[in-house]
């Protein structure tokens, strides 16, 4: 036995009564019941000609005696129960009942949508959440409440209150929402969240705006980002223009490439801090008069160099060092040395006294006379130095501070 609907089927019938009908032949330009098939279900409609009485239902045709057994009724002028016909003759048709109706229009509109399988259509509205295994819309998408499918295919913009998406997404337009959960990547010609959005792959798109935290693995702009918070992570923030003040609080693990930021909080660079030549730093000063302009002190740490006959130095781990002499040394020519550097090396005698420290070929001194160290115990001397090649280290020793 299977359900069967065909177009076009009627018959008359004069059965009076609840029970089964004989069909008495198909009415002219139409088919008979037999269309159905023998022991097939189908909808039917049965209306007195000349009586307020009809039926609705779910109807089993049997060939042998060509009846129509009234199986389940479905809505009656009998309370939507079976009809107790009366004499007379009756139409009895195949019909489609209004609640077990499916029915589209050009722009679908959804109450409360789950799909197991994929929706495909050309523009899609829903008043509440969606549960969809794949969502694929050709034109514009609004969702009140939350979408929350496998993956989803967007070619023109969508607007929606929360955003879950497990697999790949693709916009072609704008994603326009509260916040947005993405399980993997996401391609996005422009991307605007007022609340949370959490990506688990990498977002491309041309533009991104986001009024709350925004956590992501990797993320490509070619356009503006406007944030209110930005947390970055072991990855990367690149070619980005900002245009929010407050851009970022908190850049580290990576490097950032900004067109212009005001930084008011802490700030981590684990790379390369880069400062176009026309621009300046202005550390406490909003308008810096050179490349770098501070309100108060700067301060470079004093590191320690290890005694031996010959003591190395490498420009490279500090500007000011010190060394406390326990025997007569060496002090090399330094690696790293970058013209421009300045510093001073703060060299001390040991509780012995009188040890003596000559110097490397790239050491110059006025005069080219290398000098004498101060000898009482303990006395501390000064060698301040600047270079002038990666070869010449001009220098000058100032004696006995203590």
């Amino acid at each position: 036995m299977a359900f069967v609907i065909k177009d076009r089927v009627k018959e008359t019938t004069t059965t009076t009564g609840t029970g089964t009908v004989t069909l008495l032949g198909a009415v002219s330009g139409f088919e008979a019941f037999s269309a159905i098939g023998n022991t097939n279900t189908t909808y039917y409609a049965i209306v007195h000609q000349s009586a307020d009485e009809w039926e609705v239902g779910i109807g089993t045709y049997t060939a042998s005696g060509t009846t129509l057994a009234r199986t389940t009724v479905l809505s009656s002028t009998n309370s939507d129960a079976a009809v107790d016909f009366a004499a007379g003759t009756k139409d009895v048709f195949v019909t489609y009942p209004a609640d077990k109706a499916v029915y589209v229009s050009a722009s679908p509109a959804f109450i409360d949508v789950s799909v197991g399988g994929a929706l495909t259509g050309v523009s899609a509205t829903f008043t509440n959440h969606v549960s969809v295994n794949s969502l694929a819309v050709v034109g514009a998408t609004s969702i009140g409440g939350a979408l929350s499918g496998v993956s989803a295919t967007f070619s023109n913009h969508v607007s929606v209150n929360t955003l879950g998406v497990v697999g790949i997404t693709s916009i072609g337009g704008s994603l326009v929402g509260t916040s947005a959960t993405f399980g993997d990547h996401v391609s996005v010609s422009s991307f605007a969240a007022t609340g949370i959005v959490s990506v688990g792959g990498s977002l491309v798109g041309t533009s991104a705006t986001f009024g709350d935290h925004v956590s992501v693995s990797s993320m490509t702009v070619t356009g503006n980002v406007t944030a209110t918070n930005f947390y970055g992570g072991g990855a990367n923030l690149t070619g980005v223009q900002a245009t929010s003040a407050a851009l970022a609080t908190n850049v580290s693990g990576g490097y950032a490439v900004l067109t212009s930021a005001q930084i008011r909080g802490d700030v981590s660079v684990g790379g390369i801090l880069f400062v176009n030549a026309t621009a300046g730093i202005g550390v406490g000063v909003a308008a810096p008069l050179a490349q770098v302009h501070i309100a108060q002190n700067a301060i470079a740490d004093i590191v320690s160099l290890t005694d031996g006959t010959s003591v190395s130095i490498s420009f490279q781990n500090g500007q000011n060092f010190s060394l406390t002499l326990a025997g007569n040394r060496t002090l090399e020519s330094p690696n790293h040395a970058v013209p421009g550097q300045v510093g001073s090396i703060f060299i001390v005698q040991d509780g012995t006294g009188g040890r003596t420290l000559s110097y490397g070929a790239n050491w110059e001194f006025p005069a080219a006379s290398a000098p004498t160290l101060s000898t009482s115990v303990a006395a501390v001397d000064r060698l301040d130095y600047i270079v002038r090649t990666s070869t010449a280290v001009q220098s000058i020793l100032s004696k006995e501070y203590s």
